[in-house]
């Protein structure tokens, strides 16, 4: 326990086992006894982590935030995983996705104006989520977005929605409508297709095809390939969500 002082040893005995603990003060008190050898290691993991994080991949032109219901970041973060988040995958089915979806408890930092590092990425993803390829039938799909709000949905690509009264009216895929009978194949992280934030946490899935690549990974080498071709990073706030005002 936390701030605890030393109350010498106690014994549980538990069928033919008998257990022995101490309490002892995490704090300060133990600093003062450092083994060489540990600080030598912690030292030396710390500066690799340095040297590795501050390595420069990529440009921004502006400082880019997330925000509901739609934001520069979050449209950079699923463009970015709608279009090339199918090179990862062995399933040709998945060549080509109809949308991807995000959730923006998991954008965590800004991507800054200026270079970025490897340690931004980290700051803004610094879980290991990885993607992940969904075939999920319209009429599951449609029971999945219905039940966002204008204050509470997700980042999505290939999707525009439009909201009257707080609940959605419209719903297009690909700039059509959603059809019940369709499949739609959608690329989005394990965090979400396991339930993560209840985005579709009891929609059935025709197919699902898991990756071993983070999310956190994927940004970093695909913001690399921009840099390659003379790309910067950039976001801009598209119509993908329009809330019509009542009078």
């Amino acid at each position: 326990m936390l701030g605890m002082a030393l109350t010498g040893y106690a014994q549980v005995t538990s069928g033919n086992f008998q257990y022995e603990y101490k309490m002892v003060r995490l704090d300060s008190t133990w600093d003062a006894k450092i083994d060489p050898a540990l600080q030598e290691y912690v030292d030396i993991k710390r500066q690799q982590m340095a040297e590795m994080t501050s390595v420069v991949i990529g440009h921004a032109e502006r400082t880019l935030t997330a925000f509901v219901p739609e934001s520069p970041l979050s449209n950079f973060l699923t463009t970015l995983l709608l279009e090339r988040g199918p090179q990862y995958v062995d399933d040709p089915q998945f060549d080509q996705c109809d949308l991807s979806i995000l959730n923006f408890g998991g954008i965590r930092a800004q991507i800054p104006a200026g270079d970025i590092t490897v340690g931004d990425i980290y700051d803004l993803s610094p879980f290991d989520n990885s993607l992940v390829f969904l075939l999920i039938k319209g009429s599951e799909l449609r029971k999945a977005l219905m039940r966002f709000t204008d204050k509470v949905n997700a980042p999505m690509a290939g999707v525009e929605m439009v909201y009257r009264n707080r609940k959605p009216v419209s719903i297009l895929i690909q700039h059509k409508p959603l059809e019940d009978q369709k499949y739609y194949k959608v690329v989005t992280l394990d965090f979400i297709a396991k339930g993560g934030d209840h985005i579709i946490s009891d929609i059935e899935f025709e197919k699902s095809v898991v990756t071993g690549m983070f999310f956190r990974d994927f940004i970093i080498e695909e913001i690399r390939e921009m840099t390659k071709e003379g790309k910067s990073v950039d976001g801009r706030l598209e119509g993908r969500v329009e809330i019509e005002r009542q009078p």
